[in-house]
């Protein structure tokens, strides 16, 4: 099993999109270009204390995520979006963190599976 697969969940990931590569390696090169500007304002919001800002941002990057099967990554977007949602915004650093870290993962596994697929 490839580091990858433990971000990605590639079977599922192939069978949403119908195997289709073309596709795939579209979707990630999008991904790849947007995702930082949402993790930016993911962090700013949690800085500022912008709950809204937070649910928004981290909403969209939830789905994002989801789309690759990033499950790990996903389920910190949506604990992030609770927060913004609930406007309880303590421990949202931490979580914050946790997203990073695995967004760095995320980014890896999508580069090396459009590496390999390409």
């Amino acid at each position: 099993m490839a580091d990858s697969d433990a971000v990605i969940d590639r079977e599922e990931l192939f069978d949403r999109l119908d195997n289709d590569v073309e596709l795939l390696l579209e979707l990630i090169d999008l991904f790849l270009e947007d995702y930082p500007q949402l993790l930016m304002d993911i962090g700013k919001a949690v800085e500022t204390g912008d709950s809204e800002q937070l649910r928004k941002s981290a909403h969209t990057l939830k789905g994002s995520v989801g789309n690759f099967c990033a499950h790990a990554a996903y389920e910190s977007a949506l604990r992030l979006e609770q927060k913004g949602a609930s406007a309880e915004l303590d421990s949202a650093e931490t979580e914050y963190a946790v997203l990073s870290r695995e967004m760095g993962r995320v980014e890896a596994a999508l580069k090396a599976l459009s590496t390999e697929q390409a």
